[in-house]
Protein backbone atom coordinates (compact mmCIF):
# COMPACT_ATOMS: atom_id res chain seq x y z
CA UNK A 1 0.00 0.00 0.00
CA UNK A 2 2.96 2.30 -0.07
CA UNK A 3 1.88 3.98 -3.78
CA UNK A 4 -1.57 4.68 -2.26
CA UNK A 5 -3.22 8.02 -2.53
CA UNK A 6 -5.59 7.82 0.14
CA UNK A 7 -5.75 10.11 2.98
CA UNK A 8 -7.59 8.99 6.39
CA UNK A 9 -10.74 11.12 6.93
CA UNK A 10 -10.46 13.17 4.18
CA UNK A 11 -13.76 11.67 2.02
CA UNK A 12 -16.63 13.78 2.18
CA UNK A 13 -19.71 12.01 4.22
CA UNK A 14 -22.14 14.51 4.75
CA UNK A 15 -24.48 12.86 1.88
CA UNK A 16 -24.17 9.71 4.68
CA UNK A 17 -25.12 11.54 7.28
CA UNK A 18 -27.90 13.05 5.59
CA UNK A 19 -28.82 9.50 4.73
CA UNK A 20 -28.38 8.41 7.99
CA UNK A 21 -30.58 11.21 9.27
CA UNK A 22 -33.14 10.73 6.99
CA UNK A 23 -33.79 7.09 8.00
CA UNK A 24 -33.29 7.69 11.70
CA UNK A 25 -36.14 9.76 10.99
CA UNK A 26 -38.16 7.71 9.06
CA UNK A 27 -37.71 5.17 11.88
CA UNK A 28 -38.89 7.22 14.68
CA UNK A 29 -41.90 8.51 12.55
CA UNK A 30 -42.94 5.08 11.37
CA UNK A 31 -42.52 3.50 14.60
CA UNK A 32 -44.79 6.07 16.72
CA UNK A 33 -47.52 5.58 13.52
CA UNK A 34 -47.64 2.12 13.82
CA UNK A 35 -48.36 2.29 17.74
CA UNK A 36 -51.05 5.14 17.29
CA UNK A 37 -52.51 3.34 14.41
CA UNK A 38 -52.94 -0.21 16.31
CA UNK A 39 -53.90 1.50 19.33
CA UNK A 40 -57.42 2.66 18.36
CA UNK A 41 -58.24 -0.91 17.03
CA UNK A 42 -57.02 -2.60 19.97
CA UNK A 43 -59.19 0.16 22.53
CA UNK A 44 -62.05 -0.62 20.06
CA UNK A 45 -62.26 -4.67 19.82
CA UNK A 46 -59.57 -6.02 22.61
CA UNK A 47 -60.89 -3.81 25.42
CA UNK A 48 -64.37 -2.83 24.23
CA UNK A 49 -64.57 1.18 24.38
CA UNK A 50 -66.88 2.75 22.29
CA UNK A 51 -65.00 4.09 19.10
CA UNK A 52 -65.51 8.01 20.20
CA UNK A 53 -63.88 7.25 23.21
CA UNK A 54 -60.92 4.63 21.61
CA UNK A 55 -60.56 7.78 19.60
CA UNK A 56 -59.87 10.62 21.64
CA UNK A 57 -57.19 8.39 23.98
CA UNK A 58 -55.96 7.79 20.53
CA UNK A 59 -55.06 11.11 19.72
CA UNK A 60 -54.28 11.97 23.30
CA UNK A 61 -51.54 9.18 23.02
CA UNK A 62 -50.68 10.62 19.88
CA UNK A 63 -50.06 13.99 21.42
CA UNK A 64 -47.99 12.78 24.04
CA UNK A 65 -45.96 10.88 21.67
CA UNK A 66 -45.41 13.87 20.06
CA UNK A 67 -44.25 15.95 22.59
CA UNK A 68 -42.24 13.52 24.41
CA UNK A 69 -40.68 13.03 21.20
CA UNK A 70 -40.32 15.80 20.06
CA UNK A 71 -42.07 15.83 16.41
CA UNK A 72 -42.47 18.52 14.11
CA UNK A 73 -45.96 20.65 13.57
CA UNK A 74 -46.45 18.35 10.23
CA UNK A 75 -46.97 15.40 13.28
CA UNK A 76 -49.90 17.27 14.70
CA UNK A 77 -51.49 17.70 11.51
CA UNK A 78 -51.20 14.64 10.43
CA UNK A 79 -52.67 13.32 13.50
CA UNK A 80 -55.74 15.68 13.74
CA UNK A 81 -56.59 14.57 9.81
CA UNK A 82 -56.72 11.35 10.39
CA UNK A 83 -58.75 11.69 13.54
CA UNK A 84 -60.90 13.75 11.92
CA UNK A 85 -61.09 11.38 8.79
CA UNK A 86 -61.68 8.48 11.22
CA UNK A 87 -64.46 9.83 13.21
CA UNK A 88 -66.39 10.93 9.89
CA UNK A 89 -65.93 7.07 8.37
CA UNK A 90 -67.24 5.79 11.66
CA UNK A 91 -69.64 8.37 12.38
CA UNK A 92 -71.26 7.45 8.70
CA UNK A 93 -70.83 3.55 9.46
CA UNK A 94 -72.28 3.81 12.74
CA UNK A 95 -75.61 5.23 11.19
CA UNK A 96 -76.09 2.78 8.19
CA UNK A 97 -75.42 0.34 10.64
Amino acid sequence: MAGSNYDRGAMEIDDHKETFSGFMNMSVYGGASIIVALLFPILVFGVNLSWLTALIVTVVLGVIIGVVMKFKAQWYAILIGVSVLLAVIVGLLTLIF
